[in-house]
């Protein structure tokens, strides 16, 4: 009985691995997480007008722990110095609230409160 050898042509066909390339792999997970992925909406910020920051402002002060210049100058979009004019001028005008400051771990945190509370 005799045997036949299989060609070597038809071992390289069954054993050829198909490769692909960092950059392709990479193109495709890209190209699968757009398709998947839904895109998040942030909230748009609502434009506030003078009075709405003042308004603003005075909830920030009023919060129990207070606020920092900083925290206030880019809530508004003001610079710290306008933070603190406009505090001042709401304290002159609005005599039924004291001011009130305290420094905690070398940063200083205002405060707004209604006299008699």
């Amino acid at each position: 009985m005799t045997t036949k050898k299989k060609s070597s042509k038809a071992k390289s066909k069954t054993t050829a691995k198909k490769t692909i390339t960092d950059k392709k792999l990479g193109e495709i997970l890209t190209e699968t997480l757009n398709q998947v992925a839904e895109p998040v909406e942030q909230p748009k910020p609502v434009p506030l007008t003078g009075s709405d920051k003042l308004t603003f402002m005075v909830h920030f002060l009023c919060r129990p722990e207070g606020a920092t210049l900083k925290e206030m100058a880019e809530a508004l979009g003001w610079k710290e110095n306008s933070v603190r004019g406009a505090m001042s001028l709401y304290a002159k005008n609005h005599p039924e609230y004291t001011h009130s400051s305290e420094k905690v771990d070398g940063v200083r945190y205002y405060r707004l409160t209604k006299n008699g509370d």
